[in-house]
């Protein structure tokens, strides 16, 4: 009697794929572009959300990507798709092509797209030790507009943090700003704002020096910046 179970290979290729959720497209042929990223994907489809493991992501604006096969029904237990969705299996850096002027990898794109209509980012200037304590001064602004519906800020404060640990020094609900005292003389800001299924964060870094204030340098002290 045959021995049930899959091989190690195998376990560990389904662990490290992305599951892509959406509608097959029938009346477009993707041989033209498929030759320009990968021979192997057959198909284009409409993809409204992916997976990994036990995440899951509904994308804000469906996408029509290029993909392997016509897809496959999901798992019965699948809680990330729709009833009549179908689920591709892809492996995160194998290159595709979206609909919108893009190529890239799976994880770029769907990176990309799952963040659209969000922006902001992180100032930092004057850095500096007033009363033995790290100060700085900070902008940070963000915006997030969906389906016509819009919420943002753009603030302008100086802040001063213990030389140790992190600390929240601003909060709105929906966006909130720590900043780390990193030894032995960087001040590092993590802006992370999130709403209506969208979330980014973004980092800075910046120098404490005594006798000049230099310009924030992202990376500075390890810290890494996402692209809007």
């Amino acid at each position: 009697m045959a021995e049930e179970g899959i091989s190690l290979a195998s376990a560990l290729t389904w662990q490290g794929q992305f599951r892509l959720y959406g509608l097959p497209i029938h009346d477009f042929s993707p041989l033209e572009f498929a030759a320009h990223v990968n021979h192997d994907l057959t198909s284009f489809a409409q993809i409204r959300a992916y997976g990994v493991g036990e995440f899951c992501k509904r994308l804000p604006f469906p996408i029509s990507m290029l993909v392997s096969g016509s897809g496959e029904r999901p798992d019965v237990n699948d809680k990330c798709a729709m009833p009549d969705e179908l689920v591709w299996r892809v492996v995160p850096g194998g290159r595709t092509l979206a609909l919108t002027s893009q190529i890239g990898t799976f994880a770029e794109i769907l990176d990309e797209i799952s963040t659209r209509g969000i922006d902001g980012n992180i100032e930092l200037s004057n850095p500096r030790i007033e009363n033995g304590k790290a100060c700085v001064d900070i902008r940070i602004w963000a915006k997030i507009e969906v389906f016509g519906a819009k919420v943002d800020f753009d603030e302008r404060f100086p802040v001063c943090i213990p030389l140790e640990g992190c600390h929240t020094v601003w909060s709105i609900g929906w966006a909130r700003l720590d900043i780390c005292f990193r030894s032995p003389k960087s001040l590092c800001a993590k802006l992370c704002v999130g709403k209506w299924g969208l979330e980014k964060c973004w980092d800075q870094c910046i120098d404490l020096q005594l006798l000049s204030s230099p310009l924030a340098a992202p990376n500075a002290c390890g810290c890494h910046k996402q692209q809007a």
